[in-house]
């Protein structure tokens, strides 16, 4: 029975089976803060380029992208994709980075930097990376989206409480 003592990114092997060694769950289910606590988000940063990027570059879809095709989560105007932090410098070459685009501005696109490259994750394992992507905060922020995040790691054995959203 292997069981995590040390903080580890989301692409660890046999994240799952790991954590559901290493963490007592409440009511049946392991909740999302005590997930954070033995595994750091993917997330380092995000960005936006002009143009629509992602899917024509074989990037993966994640955070609301992600969630849009797999729940009732309406996506943003700008499409989500990762790249991983090794990758990015090349991705950016010849693309011009904008700060902030208008709230239905659909030519741009939302790079999230990850630290690893999402493509590397079995589908559970994604999912998961792709909750602990959202800050607490974000949760806050946004309702919605920790609703679409709790349906999808329901069934992985993982909640996001009332409490946290």
């Amino acid at each position: 029975m292997s069981m995590l003592t040390h903080v580890v990114m989301a692409n660890e092997p046999d994240l799952i089976r790991k954590l559901l060694n290493t963490i007592s769950p409440r009511e049946g289910k392991i909740e999302l803060g005590d997930v954070r606590g033995y595994v750091s988000s993917p997330k380092l940063a995000e960005i936006y380029v002009r143009g629509q990027h992602g899917a024509g570059a074989g990037l993966v879809a994640v955070g609301d992208t992600y969630l849009d095709a797999r729940t009732m989560l309406a996506d943003r105007a700008q499409k989500t994709f990762a790249v991983s932090i090794l990758e990015l410098d090349h991705f950016l070459d010849g693309k011009e980075v904008i700060q902030e685009p208008g709230f239905r501005d659909g030519n741009a696109t939302r790079i999230e930097v990850w630290s690893f490259d999402p493509a590397t994750l079995p589908p559970d394992q994604l999912i998961l990376a792709v909750a602990l992507s959202y800050t607490t905060r974000e949760f806050i922020q946004n309702e919605r989206a920790a609703g679409a995040v709790n349906e999808l790691i329901e069934p992985l054995g993982f909640i996001i409480p009332d409490r946290d959203y």
